[in-house]
């Protein structure tokens, strides 16, 4: 059964991307996914079972903050990406986990620490890295946009698995996470917001 399910997920996925991806070439081209970045602030923060990923890309325009980038990405989510967050929101209430507000970013002059965007809690703003962190029962999830040059940014996640509930679910949505991460940046990036 199990083996069944992933191979539907794998093929799923392939469908999903292809037509998501179709008109994002370039942007799709100029995202990677690397290492866990040592020098990110979340790095440290792992507790026991966790989910760690990262991708970087560079960006189109100069003298950006990590501020800048992170809103050039959250704050406009594609709207598949916005639908699929609403249905996995609709979903995932039933088995205990917090289904808030899908809003990842505010107005630029209103991201500051502690202010709050959805299911998010901004705890570091700073010029070359921006931190936001959820807090759950069955998960703690952390995501960084950190600056590694001055054209040269990544976005990393980190989810510590506090509960058998948080390892399944994470299973389940570890190839979505990281096609609705590529889709997203690759979205910004085709845009020129970053």
């Amino acid at each position: 059964m199990v083996m069944w399910t992933r191979a539907l997920s794998r093929l799923l996925l392939r469908c999903i991307e292809r037509s998501l991806y179709k008109d994002l070439d370039v942007g799709y081209l100029m995202i990677r996914e690397m290492d866990f970045p040592t020098e990110s602030q979340i790095n440290g923060k792992e507790k026991g079972a966790c989910y760690q990923d990262a991708f970087t890309f560079s960006v189109t325009k100069s003298g950006l903050s990590a501020v800048h980038v992170y809103h050039g990405i959250f704050a406009h989510l594609p709207k598949p990406v916005q639908i699929a967050m609403k249905v996995r929101n609709s979903i995932v209430k039933w088995f205990g986990f917090s289904a808030g507000d899908t809003e990842m970013s505010l107005a630029l002059e209103d991201i500051k620490v502690g202010a709050r965007a959805g299911f998010l809690v901004f705890e570091v703003v700073a010029e070359n890295e921006i931190i936001t962190a959820a807090y759950d029962k069955n998960m703690d999830m952390w995501l960084s946009v950190m600056r590694l040059s001055d054209q040269q940014y990544v976005v990393a996640t980190l989810v510590n698995l506090k509960t058998r509930t948080g390892k399944f679910y994470m299973t389940l949505i570890k190839p979505f996470h990281k096609l609705v991460a590529k889709y997203s940046i690759a979205q910004a990036l085709k845009s020129r917001r970053i």
